[in-house]
């Protein structure tokens, strides 16, 4: 699997916390010895929103006035110009080569290479001191093949790295090699929770998907109710979850990210592999 990977690249925007994601990357980079490109996308939305009469904003310093347009752009411009000065000194850190553009709208398969791995914020930056509001990060997951993983806890070792299995076959074992590939990256304990019956097993692809690695792989059944997933998942000590495409549009394995349990590592069928998709709209962002 890794040998595919050619770029790590990381989406950044106005409203979430960058810093995590971005050291995220920059530690699969250079463990794959692959440059880091940041994307800072502009939000529509709120260029669209300060054209209309009656927007307003409000701040803590000078009170009430009118949203322009002009405003936001300069807003968007000295974040972005931010974003760019933190991936260069993570890359800096990491001796990574890297790169940085600026786009308008959402993330979508044009703005990718085949082989990026997509690093995004699975957290949004806080509103005063409790509020905020929930990140876009989920509405890319059906947007391509690009395994995606959705960072929002600090780059720590330990722990275990969960692979969560819910039907066999080639997909399966990519699964099972990249969690094995991170896992040995942060001195992980690599699991299989497998959801499948047990005729099938995993037992078949494990040599296949670690061939090479040193993580000795644990298999286990998956809890028999969904509601034990999480206690599991928590005992476990688990940093990373990594499932199919299809696993994490399910709303059981949201509540773990976005209550900073864990990361989730998101892996489509390879292009190669997959059949042709149909053309649909994407997920409406959260």
């Amino acid at each position: 699997m890794t040998e595919r990977i050619e770029r790590v690249v990381v989406p950044l925007d106005s409203a979430s916390e960058i810093e995590v994601a971005i050291d995220t990357a920059a530690h699969l980079a250079a463990r794959w010895k692959v440059p880091l490109h940041g994307i800072f996308i502009e939000d529509e939305e709120v260029l669209g929103l300060a054209g209309l009469p009656f927007a307003s904003e409000v701040t803590l310093l000078s009170g009430s006035g009118k949203l322009s347009r002009h405003e936001v752009e300069r807003h968007f411009r000295a974040l972005a110009e931010k974003a760019r000065r933190q991936l260069e000194a993570s890359a800096a850190r990491h001796q990574l080569g890297w790169s940085f553009a600026v786009t308008r709208g959402p993330l979508t398969p044009a703005l990718l290479r085949p082989r990026d791995f997509v690093v995004l914020s699975a957290a949004t930056r806080p509103i005063g001191a409790h509020f905020r509001v929930q990140a876009r990060s989920w509405s890319a997951i059906a947007m391509s093949h690009h395994p995606l993983l959705l960072a929002g806890r600090r780059w720590e070792r330990g722990g275990s790295v969960l692979t969560l299995l819910r039907r066999s076959g080639a997909l399966s074992r990519r699964l099972m090699a990249l969690a094995a590939e991170i896992a040995d990256l942060g001195g992980r304990e690599i699991r299989v929770i497998s959801e499948l019956p047990a005729e099938e097993g995993v037992e078949s692809g494990r040599e296949e998907a670690l061939a090479g690695r040193t993580p000795a792989l644990k298999i286990e059944a998956a809890p028999a109710h969904p509601s034990s997933l999480r206690e599991r998942v928590l005992a476990l000590d688990c940093r990373l979850l990594v499932v199919a495409a299809e696993a994490a549009l399910t709303e059981d394995l949201r509540p773990f990210v976005e209550g900073a349990i864990c990361d989730l590592l998101v892996i489509g069928e390879d292009e190669e592999e997959a059949p042709p998709r149909r053309q649909g709209k994407a997920l409406p962002a959260s």
